[in-house]
């Protein structure tokens, strides 16, 4: 980019930063703080793009920058690639295509060649700067160094000037040490994980003979493995081999020559090359070793191992050249590509360019096949060991770090002495074919993912037009076609209401072709073009409707359980509440019987005794009812007429209506009938009658009045009395309370209202409560009369 005068830029972008965007200050003893977060986040990221984003990221909200970018060194070492920019949070742009700056150009080009932080106060004033979209006044550039070799490069700049600080550059300095760190962690296991995949496909299909030999304690020496080729060509059998002693697989003459080079070996502590002749005459192979000793943490020794390869023709063809060695030694030695001459698809030589484009030594060139330098299969699907049938053409080698790499072949013929030998010119399109391959692969992920994934996937327009849609949202819409769900309008066709995608998070209703509901879980995001405008939105959606359903049933049955919870402590309470208040009648009456001596008393005393047993057993049936009734909720209730069941709770509760000559005033429809329990109408008037007459005024005769009407289809109840009353203002909303009680009455043990306006509201009625202190309380009950 060339350099741009201060007067050429807009008046409107000079100096701006974001709005309410703070100038960093960062104290000394917040700097260990900022970098153990910075590690903490960069010990979690595993490849160079995660550790990368992951300081782009911190970079940006901990220090509050207006922007980072990171930049690599090509393998090149001539430019700076940018691999990773984010600009200030709040934007929240990421930017990963690849800017590319040369070595010694701007700022950061220079601060790569010196291998020096830099901290640029006023860019106004230097000559290194050059502006991007808009000039920024400071810049701070950090490079990332590896045992003195540079890796990569820290930028970031902001629109004002003096900016940066020292502390900045200490933080940075010391993140840059670290990412170098990672990033070389990475490409090793990176490197570590294509050199193993390698030995595995090698081993298992290469030509070399290899093989792996344990050292016991007695000086024996015991192959514990061998492989394909190993096996061929020494005309043995893996039984023959595997598990044997050096001298159970070979004679005693060639046993004991190869366990001299074994002794060797082992002794030198280096790996060395040696060569062994099978056969004689013309069926002569000659095979070189090149054995390796494997030492242990005390230094003993505990396996050799062995790669070996056929060099027969390697060596023949080798002395027939050497005569003609120098004529083609400058065409080598000069050439831009890689060149190899075979025999019978056998290289017996390259040239220099050739060991820097396969990355390996002669040694690990010469006497292999074109084949065994490459993967089995080639991209075509086509085996790598295939006779070609023209001679130019492409082909995937093997560098010796286990890489791949794609070169342009051709081939051409030629005579020398009695023997035929092949040229092969290759020339390096990697690069080339790896961009092609990236993006084709890409491509085909996606559509693979698009047409096979079990949840929908559309992109849609802003406007309400599907662009795309995938087979498995086509199926769960209900539509026959693709088509067909392209063509309709999302907004008026798809949706109930378009607002009920914003009323539950992510999930919402849609319209089946059929015109069914189904829930949606929709998960997506929004592409935008250049000038920040909603062109797309890409989503997947995953039918819920039935795991909603699931829901909605459980929480039915958490509900009836907690019912089922409150029904059986409702109706311990009655139990004890009921058979109390007949205890305290009962033993009423017993203490009149006692005390008077009248006959004519005690005769009528007998008699209310007697209802009152009577009474007492009807309500024993009545609470064992309730147990049915909660065993089995679906239950019907009764119709009672109401004014019987009045009269009988009054019978019940006689004893004391004698005792404090209450006076009960009962003004109810001889013929109305209720929809109840009966049970609970029983406990119900028997708690409202007992606290009317437990909670009179001293020196007042008390009085209860008892009437009921219907209207609206609703039977009202209204229970009022002249007693005591409750202060409204004061317990209004605790008179239905559990173990609420509202007067110094040592008996009181506040469970009597609370058990009533349960067993109301079982029976799908409601309870009010007026009340005035000293002038009584008025409860008034509504049940549904068509219940």
């Amino acid at each position: 980019m060339a350099q741009s005068k201060l007067t050429d830029l807009k008046l409107l972008s000079f100096g701006q930063r974001p709005p309410n965007m703070p100038r960093t200050q960062i104290r000394e003893e917040k700097y260990l703080d900022i970098i153990n977060q910075f590690a903490v986040g960069l010990l979690s990221q595993s490849t160079i793009q995660e550790t990368l984003w992951s300081v782009i990221d911190n970079v940006v909200s901990k220090l509050d920058f207006y922007d980072c970018a990171i930049y690599l060194l090509d393998d090149d070492k001539q430019n700076l690639i940018q691999v990773a920019s984010q600009a200030y949070k709040n934007k929240e742009t990421k930017v990963t295509n690849a800017a590319l700056i040369k070595m010694g150009t701007g700022i950061v080009g220079k601060v790569a060649i010196e291998k020096k932080a830099r901290i640029t106060s006023d860019t106004s004033s230097s000559e290194d700067y050059i502006p991007d979209d808009q000039w920024r006044f400071s810049e701070i550039t950090i490079p990332i160094i590896h045992e003195n070799e540079l890796i990569g490069i820290i930028d970031s700049e902001h629109p004002d000037k003096d900016f940066f600080q020292p502390i900045h550059l200490n933080i940075l300095t010391t993140i840059a040490s670290m990412v170098a760190i990672k990033i070389v962690q990475a490409r090793h296991l990176e490197n570590l994980a294509a050199r193993e995949k390698s030995f595995d496909l090698i081993y298992s299909s290469t030509n070399d003979l290899i093989f792996l030999i344990a050292v016991e304690p007695n000086d024996e020496f015991r192959c514990v493995s061998a492989n394909r080729a190993y096996l061929e060509l020494t005309k043995k059998k893996k039984n023959e081999v595997v598990d044997k002693t050096i001298h159970e697989i070979w004679d005693e003459e060639r046993a004991n020559t190869i366990l001299g080079y074994f002794r060797q070996a082992i002794k030198t502590k280096k790996p060395i090359t040696y060569q062994i002749t099978f056969g004689s005459g013309k069926s002569q192979t000659i095979v070189e070793t090149k054995l390796t000793p494997v030492f242990d943490q005390r230094g003993k020794c505990t396996n050799l191992s062995g790669i070996s390869r056929d060099i027969t023709a390697a060596e023949t063809t080798r002395n027939e050249l050497n005569q003609e060695r120098e004529k083609y030694q400058m065409l080598f030695s000069q050439a831009n590509d890689a060149i190899f001459i075979l025999k019978d698809d056998i290289i017996i030589e390259c040239n220099d360019r050739t060991l820097e484009v396969f990355g390996r030594e002669r040694k690990d060139l010469i006497g292999f096949r074109p084949c065994e330098l490459s993967p089995e299969i080639q991209p075509d699907g086509q085996l790598s060991d295939r006779e070609m049938e023209t001679d130019n053409f492409q082909w995937l080698h093997t560098k010796g770090d286990g890489s791949f790499f794609t070169v342009d072949v051709t081939l051409s013929e030629f005579s020398f002495g009695d023997g035929q030998y092949v040229q092969a010119i290759m020339r390096d399109i990697t690069d080339r074919i790896e961009a092609e391959n990236v993006l084709r692969a890409s491509e085909e992920r996606y559509r693979s993912i698009f047409e096979n994934s079990l949840d929908g996937i559309y992109k849609s327009t802003p406007e309400g037009k599907f662009v795309e849609v995938s087979p498995a949202l086509v199926k769960m819409l209900g539509y026959d076609s693709e088509e067909e769900l392209l063509a309709i309008d999302i907004k008026k066709e798809l949706y109930f209401s378009e607002q009920d995608r914003f009323k539950h998070s992510n999930q919402y209703r849609l319209r089946k072709k059929d015109g069914n509901e189904i829930w949606v879980e929709d998960h997506g995001f929004y592409q935008y073009d250049k000038s920040g405008n909603k062109i797309f939105h890409h989503g997947i959606l995953r039918d819920v409707t039935t795991q909603n359903q699931k829901q909605e049933e459980l929480q039915n049955l958490l509900s009836m359980t907690s019912d089922q919870n409150k029904r059986l402590q409702n109706f311990a309470h009655i139990v004890s509440h009921n058979i109390r208040s007949h205890s305290a009648n009962l033993t009423s009456l017993v203490s009149f019987m006692e005390t008077t001596q009248i006959e004519a008393e005690k005769e009528k005393m007998f008699q209310m005794l007697k209802s009152s047993t009577g009474q007492l057993e009807e309500t024993i049936m009545n609470l064992n009812e309730i147990i049915t009734v909660n065993q089995n909720l679906n239950k019907p209730v009764e119709k009672r007429n109401l004014l019987i069941e009045t009269e009988k709770t009054i019978q019940v509760l006689a004893g004391e209506i004698h005792e404090n000559q209450v006076d009960i005033i009962l003004d109810i429809p001889s013929d109305l009938e209720v929809s109840i329990i009966p049970a609970y109408l029983d406990s119900i008037l028997l708690n409202l009658i007992s606290n009317a007459i437990k909670y009179r005024r001293p020196n007042i005769l008390p009085e209860v009045k008892i009437n009921a009407t219907t209207s609206d289809g609703l039977v009202k109840i209204i229970i009022s009395d002249n007693g005591l009353g409750i202060d409204m203002d004061i317990h209004r909303n605790k008179i239905f309370g559990m173990y609420k009680t509202f007067h110094a009455n040592e008996d009181a043990r506040g469970f009597g209202l609370y058990i009533t306006k349960n067993q109301i509201e079982a029976m799908k009625g409601r309870i009010e409560v007026d009340s005035e202190v000293e002038h009584g309380t008025t409860f008034t009950i509504f049940f549904d009369e068509e219940r």
